[in-house]
């Protein structure tokens, strides 16, 4: 997390344009506010570098997606009971729509630091759905066209089993799933 939060540092001063995508899309589980939130913490999390950022790829809209229209009901609550405690950490003035966006990004990076080494009780719930969302940028993200053609290894049809072979044999990269 330390290098895509210190690239964030270096590039977090430019504001981030809201692209067409994400004007046409039609919510499914997150309000307005809550989608901002998941954009600008899945770009802290997986910056633009060489590569697009997580928000370049979509991965905010298919968190949305996968919650809102393939989560089953239990689970679906459980990560919105979670997830309504991140919204409440970085955002503790309900008055404030969405402070956290109005911060700084040392300021930002600072608060999900110090929710990611907490071992406060009452935070549990906010650390909990972080971790989840974390590990949802990183899947969809690693997942998502552009990145499997583009930056992994990728064949839309497997060919044989190769069982011992070198990275350089499989053209230096990683193979997408």
């Amino acid at each position: 997390l330390s290098a895509p939060l210190l690239s964030s540092l270096l590039t977090g001063c430019k504001s981030e344009a809201i692209d067409q995508a994400d004007i046409d899309y039609q919510l499914q589980f997150l309000n307005k506010d809550e989608f901002a939130l998941v954009r600008k913490l899945a770009n802290i999390i997986l910056p633009k570098t060489d590569s697009p950022s997580a928000s370049d790829v979509g991965v905010h809209r298919m968190i949305d997606h996968m919650v809102g229209k393939v989560y089953k009901k239990e689970p679906k609550e459980g990560y919105q009971k979670r997830f309504k405690s991140l919204v409440a950490y970085f955002n503790p003035d309900p008055k404030k729509v969405n402070s956290f966006l109005d911060l700084e990004t040392k300021e930002q990076l600072g608060m999900i630091q110090k929710l990611n080494e907490s071992k406060e009780e009452n935070l549990t719930d906010a650390r909990q759905a972080f971790l989840d969302l974390r590990q949802q940028c990183i899947a969809y993200y690693l997942s998502s066209e552009q990145i499997g053609k583009n930056y992994l290894n990728y064949l839309p049809v497997p060919g044989p089993y190769s069982g011992c072979i070198s990275l350089e044999e499989a053209g230096g990269k990683a193979w997408a799933l």
